[in-house]
């Protein structure tokens, strides 16, 4: 079964496709000191959940841009449902083929860095959609250890410990303004909640030849959390502002 399928069918029952919170997503949104009117465009937008949010608290304009198809139609209507279509709208497309259409006051990514190929590329891309003066909103995972397991590290190698990524934001020409960490909690809700979406797949589709796909994966995402879980790994929203 294609990658893309496998998040599809684990993020199905969640509105934000990481482990933080609308609450954080809204702080972190406050932190940017965004307001009603301003352009932000969100890579790898999902379902546009945080989108929404800004959209709903700020009365910001925009745009999201995501591969898939499926997670683009669900963001339309999401949208829609918020009041935000005419607002903000989706792009269906991959981003390493899309050039700046205007400069944005606000550039978000939340999850997904590793299109670029991890924090400090995805910073250099995203400043060049951005005005002079123009926020970042990214998140990030990180290592919440200096020493992490080889088995588990060479599955992520493109995270980057917490002080590696205020070296590479200030390398970069920014400072960080805020950073809003997922707790324990966040990280139970997120990563129950997917492998509910898997089992509730398995459960609907018990003569499917890629059942058992399905439930390898879902095997392998929960061995990694119970072996290692958060104790090793952390995420969290990093607030980005020039410096």
């Amino acid at each position: 079964m294609d990658y893309f399928d496998l998040i599809s069918i684990s993020t199905r029952n969640r509105a934000i496709m990481n482990p933080t919170t609308p609450k954080k997503v809204v702080m972190a949104g406050e932190m940017a000191r965004l307001k009603a009117g301003e352009q932000v465009i969100e890579f790898g937008c999902g379902y546009a959940a945080v989108l929404a949010l800004f959209g709903e608290r700020f009365g910001i304009m925009g745009r999201g841009i995501d591969i898939r198809e499926d997670a683009c139609a669900r963001a339309e209507e999401t949208l829609r449902g918020a009041g935000l279509a005419g607002e903000i709208e989706i792009s269906c497309a991959d981003l390493l083929d899309e050039t700046p259409d205007r400069a944005y006051d606000l550039a978000a990514c939340v999850g997904s860095s590793h299109i670029w190929g991890g924090f400090a590329p995805a910073l250099a891309a995203m400043t060049a959609w951005l005005t002079p003066v123009g926020r970042i909103l990214i998140g990030e995972r990180y290592w919440a250890k200096e020493a992490v397991p080889p088995s588990f590290s060479r599955e992520w190698p493109e995270v980057l410990t917490e002080y590696e990524i205020f070296s590479a934001a200030r390398e970069a020409g920014f400072e960080v303004r805020g950073v809003f960490r997922a707790s324990p909690e966040d990280w139970d809700a997120y990563e129950s909640s997917n492998w509910g979406g898997l089992l509730q797949w398995i459960e609907e589709h018990p003569d499917d030849p890629q059942t058992d796909e399905v439930r390898e994966y879902l095997h392998r995402i929960q061995d990694e959390y119970a072996g290692y879980g958060p104790e090793y790994m952390g995420f969290a929203l990093y607030v980005l502002v020039p410096a």
